[in-house]
This record gives C-alpha cells, sequence and structure tokens, in this order.
C-alpha cells in the first residue's frame, strides 16, 4: 500500500477496508493513486485485464466511495476519493502531452499570445486552438489582457498599429504550481497518440 493511500483507513468506517478488498481492487486502487487522472483505457492496459472485468471492479470501487471517475465523451478518468474536483480537472489535462506543454508555458511565462504558445510547442495552430478551447471551458485558461503588436513603418522609428491579440493566462496559478511538478506526466507513447488521435474527433 502506498503512503498516499492512508486516507482509505481514516476516511472509512471499516480500518481494515483496503486489505478485504479482492486483489484485483487492491491493485487498481494503487494504480489509480499512483496516476491520479489515468484514462480507463491505460488503466485497462496496466492491469492486463478484459474490459468487462475492468468496468465491473471500477463499478464496484466507484459505488464504495473509494475513487472518483470523471466521465466525457469518448473519456473516462479515475482520480483517488480524496482529490477535490477543481484538482482532478486539472490534472486530467496535465497527464496530456499538449496540455501539460501549453499549462507549463503559461505557468512559466504567462500571460502570452496564441501565437507563442504555438512557437513554443511546435503544434499546428488548430491543434493549439483546440487544446486552449479546452482548457477554457474548464476555467483552467482565461484571456488576461490584450497587447497591441506593431509593424514597422517605411521611415526609420514610425511603428503602424497592426492589431491587438488576446493574452492567455492561468485563472488559479496557485493550483497549477502545487501540481505541475507532482504529476505523473509519463504517458506510453503508443497510448499517447492513440488518446491525441480520440480528442480531435
Amino acid at each position: 500500500m502506498t503512503a498516499s493511500l492512508d486516507w482509505i483507513y481514516r476516511n472509512s468506517s471499516s480500518s481494515y477496508i483496503f486489505d478485504t478488498l479482492p486483489k484485483v481492487q487492491q491493485k487498481l486502487l494503487v494504480c489509480i493513486d499512483e496516476n491520479p487522472g489515468i484514462r480507463y483505457r491505460e488503466l485497462l492496459r496496466m492491469i492486463n485485464s478484459s474490459n468487462g472485468v475492468l468496468s465491473y471492479h471500477i463499478d464496484r470501487l466507484e459505488k464504495m466511495e473509494l475513487v472518483n471517475v470523471e466521465r466525457r465523451s469518448r473519456m473516462t478518468r479515475l482520480f483517488p476519493r480524496n482529490i477535490s474536483n477543481d484538482i482532478t480537472g486539472l490534472m486530467g489535462f496535465l497527464r496530456n502531452q499538449t496540455s501539460y506543454e501549453i499549462i507549463k508555458l503559461l505557468h512559466d511565462k504567462g500571460p502570452i499570445s496564441q501565437l507563442e504558445i504555438i512557437k513554443y510547442t511546435r503544434k499546428a495552430a488548430s491543434t493549439i486552438s483546440w487544446h486552449m478551447k479546452k482548457l477554457m471551458q474548464d476555467n483552467i485558461v482565461c484571456i488576461k489582457d490584450k497587447n497591441t503588436i506593431y509593424d514597422e513603418g517605411i521611415d526609420v522609428g514610425i511603428q503602424i498599429q497592426h492589431k491587438k491579440v488576446n493574452l492567455y493566462d492561468l485563472i488559479n496559478r496557485n493550483i497549477v504550481n502545487g501540481l505541475i511538478y507532482k504529476t505523473n506526466n509519463y504517458i506510453d507513447s503508443s497510448i499517447n497518440n492513440y488518446s491525441e488521435i480520440m480528442d480531435s474527433y
């Protein structure tokens, strides 16, 4: 049992609940505890189980209030029970490589423009726009300010106003600061590629 699973003993009416669970459920709790925000498909691969068996045991753990299950269109993530809803959403994004890069860049250098994010991540503009839209919908990123970009005129020293662009930043930097270097961001390359494809639909 990992150290952070102590909450099961502290908060459960049965101090021995973990030890009385089937071995597969104990394994699931440890995997979820060590990889908060793990996708259902990642977990399926990690425990080398059939979809039906995993679905049954996750349902049992959820009913016992030992895990939090976040269900979205074409995606299910699992979290330890003791993690708040505000944090679960952020941790889910931190487990996606592109979203992680965006959040870390905003954490380190924000507020910045979307063009700067595209240049830094070297991702397609459409990909960054899609992720930014998701991050804003989940209240992780916001438009902080607008910045005026200037082009140099023909005459030296003369600047011609070109356009205003949005500057983006994190809504809650303190929460991000506490998680960004602690979240397990490792995703097997094949799983990561599959997840990116599925998220793009």
